[in-house]
C-alpha cells in the first residue's frame, strides 16, 4: 500500500468544506458505505438499513447542539452523492458497534501524549475495522475564521482526531459505560472541537454537548499542557496529565472508574505497556518523536498489543486492527502517520 495518501485541501464554510471533500473522495466515501453495508451485521447485530433507521432519533439533538457539524456532513453527502441519513449513520458507528450489553466489547485504540527534551508530543493508534484503512484521507481543512487542520481518517467519516492551528492535538478512545442515551454522537462532538482555541475551550464544549454516549479525550498545546477528560454520556472527569499521561479503553479516573463496563482483556495491558516503553525512552533519551512511533510499532502482550493486527485464529468478525498511527508535534503543528499497522509501514510527514 502505498504510504502517502490521499491529500485533500478545503477551505471556506462548513457545508463548503464538506462539499469539497466529498467532491474529492467521492470513490472512497462509496467505497466506506459499501464496506459498512456488509459488514453492519457482523459488527453491530443489525444491517445497515436498521441502521439508518435508529441514527434519525440523534440527529435533532446535533442540529441544536453542533449545527455547523451537521452542516458539514451534509455538504459531505452532497459532494460525493450519497444519502445524507446513510453518511449520518456511518457517523453513529461507535454509538451502535460499541454497546455495554454487547457480549464481546471489541479491543480499540491507544493513546499517549508527554513531555520530554523540551518538546511535546502525542501518539495515538486508531484501531477501528479493516476496510477503513483503504478509505483514509489526511484532511488540511482551513475554517471561516482561520482555524485550520490537519485530520486523518475515513473519508466518509468526520475528522475525530488531529492537529490544528491553535497548537492543540488530541486522540479520542472508546469508553463503555451504561448511561448511554439519544444525544449527540461522539462522531460529531469531536469533529467539532477542532475550532477551539485551548483546552478550555475543548473541556467546556465537550461539557456543555448532551452526549451520546461516553469517550476519553486525550489533548495536549503547544505549551505543553497534557490534559485527559473522560466523559459518560452523562458525567465528566478531567486529569492534568502532567508530564506524560497514556490511556486506552477503561476509565481511570475514582469518578468514573464505578461507571467502566469493559470486558476487554487487553485495555489495561496496552495502557501498562505503553507507560513501560515510554519510561524506558526518557531513561534513555531517546528522540520524542522516535519514542513515540516505536511504542506504537510494539507487539508484546499480542493479540492485545499496542500495534493491532487481524487474528486469523479468531473467528469473531468484530475484530478492529490498527488502521493508522499518529504521532502529533502540536508546537510544530506537524504530524507523523503511518498507513494501516505502523509495524509495515513508513511514517509520512504532514505540517499545517
Amino acid at each position: 500500500m502505498d504510504a502517502r495518501l490521499p491529500h485533500i485541501e478545503a477551505q471556506g464554510s462548513y457545508r463548503e468544506v464538506g462539499r469539497q471533500i466529498g467532491e474529492a473522495a467521492r470513490e472512497l466515501v462509496l467505497r466506506e458505505l459499501d464496506y459498512y453495508g456488509e459488514q453492519f451485521v457482523a459488527l453491530a447485530g443489525s444491517g445497515f438499513a436498521e441502521a439508518v433507521e435508529r441514527a434519525r432519533p440523534y440527529l435533532r439533538p446535533a442540529e441544536q447542539a453542533v449545527p455547523q457539524i451537521v452542516d458539514q456532513l451534509r455538504g459531505l453527502a452532497e459532494g460525493a452523492g450519497v444519502p445524507f441519513d446513510h453518511l449520518f449513520a456511518a457517523n453513529c458507528n461507535e454509538e451502535f458497534t460499541c454497546r455495554p450489553e454487547a457480549d464481546e466489547r471489541p479491543e480499540h485504540c491507544t493513546s499517549f501524549a508527554f513531555r520530554a527534551g523540551g518538546r511535546t508530543v502525542a501518539g495515538h493508534n486508531e484501531d477501528w475495522y479493516p476496510g477503513d484503512i483503504e478509505c483514509l484521507t489526511v484532511r488540511h481543512v482551513t475554517l471561516e475564521d482561520g482555524t485550520s487542520y490537519l485530520s486523518v481518517g475515513p473519508a466518509g467519516n468526520l475528522p475525530i482526531t488531529g492537529v490544528t492551528s491553535h497548537g492543540i492535538c488530541g486522540g479520542a478512545n472508546t469508553l463503555y459505560s451504561w448511561d448511554m442515551g439519544v444525544g449527540v454522537p461522539n462522531n460529531l462532538l469531536l469533529a467539532s472541537l477542532f475550532a477551539c482555541r485551548s483546552l478550555e475551550d475543548v473541556r467546556a464544549r465537550i461539557e456543555a454537548t448532551p452526549r451520546a454516549r461516553g469517550s476519553n479525550h486525550l489533548l495536549a498545546d503547544a505549551a505543553g499542557r497534557i490534559w485527559d477528560i473522560e466523559t459518560t454520556a452523562t458525567r465528566l472527569a478531567w486529569i492534568d496529565g502532567d508530564a506524560c499521561f497514556t490511556h486506552t479503553n477503561h476509565y481511570v479516573t475514582p469518578e468514573l472508574s464505578p461507571q467502566d463496563a469493559t470486558t476487554s482483556e487487553g485495555t489495561h495491558l496496552r495502557r501498562a505497556r505503553a507507560e513501560e516503553l515510554l519510561a524506558a525512552g526518557f531513561e534513555a533519551g531517546e528522540d520524542p518523536v522516535r519514542l513515540g512511533q516505536t511504542v506504537l510499532r510494539d507487539h508484546a502482550n499480542a493479540p492485545f498489543s499496542i500495534c493491532s493486527h487481524w487474528d486469523d485464529d479468531d473467528p469473531d468478525p468484530d475484530q478492529s486492527v490498527t488502521t493508522a498511527s499518529m504521532v502529533w508535534e502540536p508546537a510544530e503543528r506537524r504530524v507523523h502517520v503511518a498507513v494501516g499497522q505502523p509495524c509495515e509501514h513508513e511514517c509520512v510527514t504532514y505540517t499545517l
